[in-house]
């Protein structure tokens, strides 16, 4: 049996059994690595106003570390696990860290989205090239155009690129793995980035600040719904722009399980449900997050290469293969780590 999620709203498919006993729970705690907005949590307290939704702001990397020392401890207090850092997601799964929840919504997610009924993507959001608008008109519009300026003009690029440093950001080592498994050029612009002097960061927020600043004109792989949150919040639409790369680009999902030892399970699978259901992307949406399910926003553009959730980016922790991509990335990099 499924239950509604609402007077007059459209369906959910939540089991009912679960929806009564989330409200006797009363809370869902989740730790998360971004500001989701405030829809998020109206929406679904208004529709299960017997269970409070948490969030918990983490980094991905303080996300990993406290459910590790959670589930050690036998104190838990994450029910839902929620982040952008795939492989750190998948990881924490296939260690055991999550459990188990066959969600009857699950059926409206692409494969690539789900992995053995624990780990769920709820976002497809394409990674983009930022660039100031003003000092960069003609802003390149793939990989191979961004490569080939370059190399043709590198004293105007001279300190004027930033990009995540995969050394000391969970995210930017996701980037340069993907990047070099479907790019043959990947290691050329990576070179061409140390060739001018590109300087890396673990936040993204003081990189988007110095191409706002004009210090830099171009920011290299940013998650495309932050690049637009920062230029609505924290810039103007003059300043900053970002392309979808017309060759390729990746696209990330931000990926929840429920906690092996979540203290409210059932809440945490009415809210793993709801992301899931079509008034929860439709929520993303209005968060300027790109739902996962089809049919929602704007039509996705060509050359996606979604990041599949599940056991190949448990490579990205293999110590041999981690080694032999930073020692290949130290020999590209150059400038000063900000």
């Amino acid at each position: 049996m499924l239950a509604g999620c609402g007077p007059g709203a459209p369906g959910q498919a939540t089991r009912a059994a679960d929806v009564r006993a989330a409200g006797r729970e009363g809370e869902v705690v989740v730790y998360i690595n971004n500001d989701v907005h405030e829809q998020v949590v109206a929406d679904f307290e208004r529709r299960f106003p017997k269970v409070t939704l948490r969030f918990v702001v983490l980094t991905s990397r303080d996300m990993q570390a406290k459910v590790i020392q959670e589930a050690k401890s036998g104190q838990p207090v994450a029910d839902v696990v929620w982040t952008s850092a795939m492989d750190t997601q998948v990881k924490l799964i296939n260690d055991g860290y999550a459990q188990t929840y066959r969600s009857p919504e699950a059926v409206n997610l692409p494969a690539w989205a789900r992995w053995r009924d624990q780990g769920y993507g709820m976002t497809n959001e394409p990674i983009v090239f930022v660039y100031n608008k003003r000092l960069l008109p003609d802003a390149p519009r793939s990989h191979a155009a961004l490569l080939a300026a370059l190399k043709a003009d590198p004293g105007r690029w001279r300190g004027k690129v930033g990009l995540y440093d995969p050394e000391r950001s969970a995210v930017g080592f996701l980037y340069l793995s993907s990047n070099t498994q479907v790019y043959p050029d990947a290691w050329a612009l990576y070179d061409a980035i140390r060739d001018v002097g590109g300087a890396t960061y673990v936040p993204g927020r003081p990189m988007l600040d110095r191409v706002a600043s004009g210090e830099h004109l171009l920011a290299f792989d940013m998650n495309g719904s932050y690049a637009d949150w920062y230029r609505r919040n924290l810039s103007t639409e003059a300043e900053i722009g970002y392309i979808v790369p017309e060759d390729y680009h990746l696209s990330i999902s931000r990926v929840a399980f429920i906690a092996k030892a979540a203290p409210h399970p059932h809440a945490a699978r009415v809210f793993l449900d709801y992301l899931m259901s079509e008034a929860g992307q439709r929520r993303l949406l209005e968060a300027r997050l790109t739902p996962v399910r089809a049919g929602l926003g704007a039509p996705a553009a060509a050359g996606g290469r979604p990041i599949r959730v599940g056991p190949a980016l448990l490579a990205n922790f293999d110590q041999g293969r981690r080694e032999a991509l930073l020692s290949r990335w130290r020999a590209a990099k150059a400038g000063e780590e900000r």
